[in-house]
């Protein structure tokens, strides 16, 4: 048996209820929760309110909504959805603190030699991120990897011009005899 077009919107309102907007994981759940109520009327022979009630009880936990101090203390995500992304934003954050870490080592060893380098390196990389930031504004859709890129690479962005800025002014700092 298929579902029909008033169905899957049933299925979409109940999503969004729990704040599962992002266009990937809604996908994902609704085919799973479109399935298994499919399933359920074909076996049980039971409408699609009951079917679907039925469907949704294995999903209730994972469509819990709460905040995530590691996401964003802005809103609230489903539990589906934090346990997806703050493995993505622990890695994200891993990879940062390693280049930071390298880009440290680089520059206390070659910075005097190579400051034009470094000024181009971190110009490059806010240009990419606001040619990136444009093209993603012209699409509508919301997505995780949106989300992720929303909250996440300004941040890093500025991170890396305050670190270089803080090193060009320890090393002027050092110059001076302070």
């Amino acid at each position: 048996m298929q579902l029909i077009l008033s169905q899957l919107d049933a299925i979409d309102r109940y999503l969004e209820q729990h704040q599962l907007d992002f266009l990937d994981f809604k996908l994902e759940i609704k085919d799973h929760l479109a399935t298994a109520t499919e399933g359920l009327m074909k076996e049980k022979e039971i409408p699609f309110d009951n079917a679907f009630l039925l469907a949704v009880e294995p999903w209730k936990n994972e469509l819990n909504v709460k905040k995530h101090w590691l996401i964003s203390n802005e809103r609230l995500f489903p539990n589906f959805v934090i346990q997806r992304i703050k493995y993505k934003v622990a890695f994200h954050y891993g990879v940062v603190l390693t280049l930071a870490i390298i880009i440290a080592v680089f520059s206390s060893n070659y910075l005097n030699e190579n400051q034009e380098l470094l000024k181009y390196c971190v110009g490059l990389c806010g240009i990419i991120y606001f040619l990136l930031r444009r093209l993603m504004k012209n699409k509508k859709v919301k997505t995780s990897y949106r989300f992720h890129f929303d909250y996440f690479y300004m941040p890093v962005l500025l991170v890396f011009a305050f670190f270089f800025e803080s090193q060009l002014s320890f090393v002027y700092a050092n110059s001076l005899g302070f």
